[in-house]
């Protein structure tokens, strides 16, 4: 299926790896001109250089999201290189240990909110108004299946993520009549960097991770990734406000 995404310009933000880096690299695949977006100069440099190498267009954007200078200099550096974005993936993220809420600093509190929620309203501040006048946009948020059935050790983790799906339906409700959408896909345990493959190290681990499946298999971020190419694509412009599951059954698994 064509995606009719060629010549589209995209924003990744926290490509640095994982579903973000996966992400970036499709959206080039299927013809969008990608800026990679990350705080974390060594692997924005890497995501480009894979997205070149696989013959697409990537731009480096280090960007520090929780600050409004830094996003403000990465969207005009996006649209002096091409020209203001109409696509825009948020894979943004804290990094937070597991812990319950009574042992959590207000550090470790801001931190999360900030970076989880904050960061991304800021960027959507700044990039909705060109999606406007275009007449066209698309607003990808990654979410997790943790903002409808809780994590145990990271409260703030799920409320940051059932945020951002308050988030996208106010800003569908708003902003729809414009030609743009805002979804939320909300991926189950997912093999990547973060989370997988660092706790799975344990086999015995993976394998009742696998059990919690329905597919009895863990979801890649090669899999999300061919799904936020979908909803950025011009087929799903009638999907909006939604919250997509991709979790390998996971969210299935207490009903039987």
């Amino acid at each position: 299926m064509d995606l009719q995404l060629a010549g589209r310009v995209a924003l990744v933000a926290g490509a640095g790896r994982g579903i973000g880096a996966a992400s970036a690299l499709r959206l080039a695949k299927e013809g969008a001109r990608v800026g990679v977006l990350s705080r974390t100069a060594e692997q924005v440099e890497a995501v480009t250089a894979s997205v070149r190498e696989a013959g697409g267009e990537a731009l480096p954007l280090v960007c520090d999201a929780r600050d409004s200078a830094s996003v403000e200099a990465a969207l005009a550096t996006l649209k002096e290189t091409w020209e203001a974005p109409t696509l825009i993936v948020s894979c943004l993220a804290a990094h937070f240990q597991p812990a319950k809420l009574h042992n959590l600093s207000d550090e470790a509190q801001r931190d999360l909110l900030e970076t989880d929620v904050l960061a991304t309203t800021r960027l959507l501040q700044r990039a909705i108004p060109p999606m406007m006048l275009a007449k066209h946009g698309r607003v990808v948020l990654i979410g997790s299946l943790a903002a409808s059935t809780g994590v145990g050790g990271g409260p703030l983790y799920a409320l940051a993520k059932s945020a951002l799906e308050g988030l996208a339906r106010g800003m569908a409700i708003d902003y729809s009549r414009y030609g743009l959408t805002f979804n939320v896909v909300r991926p189950g345990f997912t093999d990547t960097e973060r989370f997988v493959q660092r706790v799975g190290e344990d086999p015995e681990w993976r394998q009742r991770l696998v059990r919690n499946t329905s597919t009895r298999r863990i979801t890649s971020a090669e899999e999300v990734a061919a799904l936020v190419a979908f909803l950025c694509s011009s087929h799903a412009g009638s999907i909006t406000g939604s919250v997509v599951d991709i979790t390998a059954g996971t969210h299935l698994n207490n009903l039987w």
